[in-house]
């Protein structure tokens, strides 16, 4: 199928099939179908976004700048190499490139919500509240975590930042 959100749904299904993560099998799947996938969908920044997550990590900075190469400005990308950063503690680079994927596509609630979580760790609450501000300004409605905690009942009637910080409490310490 050339639907790019069906090759992450079956690339993240084999992963969660080994969930330990050690299983040289499983591992082989999911890169086998996240590759048939790239090969379907080449400019597919979502599909690209997890080969740079996926990948073992002396390779994620060459595949970084494949995913870059492919699928030029595309938010998702640039906000999984900005979690690169933050995962190598450079948080300056990390705060530009984070900044870049809110300002590319401000509809994605998810970057806003790791962007948040970046500056409450690193920067502060004066600049937390600076990200907090102009999420509630591009009042997101897009993305994988914010649409599943917006679409909860309880959730219906919560403005921007409310979802923001409901976002931010439900990250993994791995996921953004």
């Amino acid at each position: 199928p050339k639907n790019e959100w069906l090759w992450l749904a079956a690339t993240r299904q084999e992963r969660a099939a080994d969930p330990s993560g050690v299983d040289p099998e499983a591992i082989k799947a999911a890169d086998a179908l996240l590759s048939k996938g790239l090969q379907e969908c080449p400019a597919s920044g979502a599909l690209w976004a997890e080969a740079v997550k996926m990948a073992p990590r002396p390779q994620r900075k060459a595949k970084s700048v494949d995913a870059l190469k492919r699928c030029d400005n595309d938010p998702r990308i640039i906000a999984s190499i900005a979690n690169l950063f933050r995962q190598d503690r450079k948080v300056d680079k990390a705060r530009s490139w984070f900044n870049r994927s809110c300002t590319i596509d401000p509809d994605i609630g998810d970057h806003w919500a790791a962007y948040y979580r970046f500056e409450s760790q690193h920067g502060g609450d004066v600049a937390a509240a600076a990200v907090a501000k102009r999420c509630r300004e591009a009042d997101p409605k897009h993305g994988e975590l914010w649409q599943r905690v917006g679409k909860r009942v309880e959730n219906w009637h919560d403005d921007a930042e409310t979802l923001l910080k409901k976002c931010v409490a439900e990250m993994g310490a791995g996921e953004a």
